[in-house]
Order: structure tokens, then C-alpha cells, then sequence
């Protein structure tokens, strides 16, 4: 027969409550770790949160902030973006838009942020949007999607260099 003195029972809860803790503890960081890093306010970008920024691609945030980063002695200038693939015109970048509802909602947002010639197809609207409305794009409701448009464009070979290829 074994006898379990109290020396003995106390120490194995000890090891059990500490083996317990240790396991919810790596949970926890384990967690931490996985959680995108919390930024203030006045450092979220154009979306303001994460949840917001997945209604506005990358390359327009990025566009957001490098328009309202620059400086005050080049606001005179018109504006250039380091990025060449977006088609800027005049502080407005052409966008396309899906809509997560009805287009025609959607496109009197867009026109009521500002957007120029707007265009409506199935569930997208396209136009030109003031850079600076970028980050109000995020509270549109109707908004489920917008991205910079791209356009491909293919130099036409002559007919004499088609025909040498035949």
C-alpha cells in the first residue's frame, strides 16, 4: 500500500497547475504572434483598420499615401507616382469598383465622392476617383471591392512582319 503524504499531493497539483498554465500561456503567444501588429490612429493609412483595407487594393492605399505624404512645396506640381502602372489623371486614378449590391447605389457614392466620368457594367463602376477620396472609399457600404484599373495594350505588328512569319 502506498501512502500519499500532503508534501507529496501538493507538489503534483503544483507541477499540474504549472504545466497547465504554461500550455494556455503559449497558447496566448502563440496567438499574439499570429495577430497583425495594432497601429494608432494616426498610422492606420488610407483603410483606417484591416477589416476596411480588404475593400481596398494594396496599390491604391499605397497611392493614398504617397499622395498625402508628400510635400507641401510640391503640391504645386502635378502630381506623379513612382508607380507607372496606374493611369493618373489630374489627382484622380482611374478605379474599378465592384459593387456588393445594386451598381446604380454604388456609382452615386463614387459620383458623391467625386468621381469623373463614371461608367457602369453588371456590378462594376469605373472612373476617375480624387486620389485624395481613396480612404473614404472604405466606409461605402456598397462598396465590395475597388482596385486601380489596368489596361493591356499590344503594339500592332505591321502586315509584313506577320506575313514573314507564316
Amino acid at each position: 500500500m502506498i501512502l500519499h503524504d500532503d508534501k507529496f499531493v501538493a507538489k503534483r497539483r503544483a507541477i499540474f497547475w504549472c504545466r497547465q498554465n504554461i500550455t494556455w500561456l503559449s497558447i496566448m503567444v502563440g496567438l499574439l504572434w499570429a495577430t497583425p501588429g495594432c497601429t494608432t490612429a494616426g498610422t492606420q493609412g488610407a483603410a483606417g483598420t484591416r477589416a476596411q483595407s480588404a475593400k481596398i487594393a494594396p496599390e491604391l492605399i499605397a497611392l493614398y499615401e504617397e499622395y498625402t505624404s508628400r510635400p507641401v512645396s510640391g503640391r504645386n506640381e502635378p502630381f506623379r507616382s513612382a508607380n507607372k502602372l496606374l493611369h493618373i489623371v489630374d489627382a484622380h486614378v482611374i478605379v474599378d469598383a465592384v459593387a456588393s449590391g445594386d451598381a446604380s447605389v454604388l456609382e452615386g457614392d463614387l459620383v458623391a465622392l467625386g468621381m469623373r466620368d463614371a461608367v457602369r457594367f453588371g456590378r462594376i463602376v469605373s472612373g476617375q476617383l480624387p486620389i485624395i477620396s481613396i480612404a473614404a472609399l472604405a466606409t461605402l457600404a456598397s462598396l465590395n471591392f475597388a482596385r486601380a484599373a489596368s489596361g493591356l495594350t499590344q503594339k500592332m505588328q505591321s502586315r509584313d512582319s506577320r506575313s514573314s512569319e507564316l
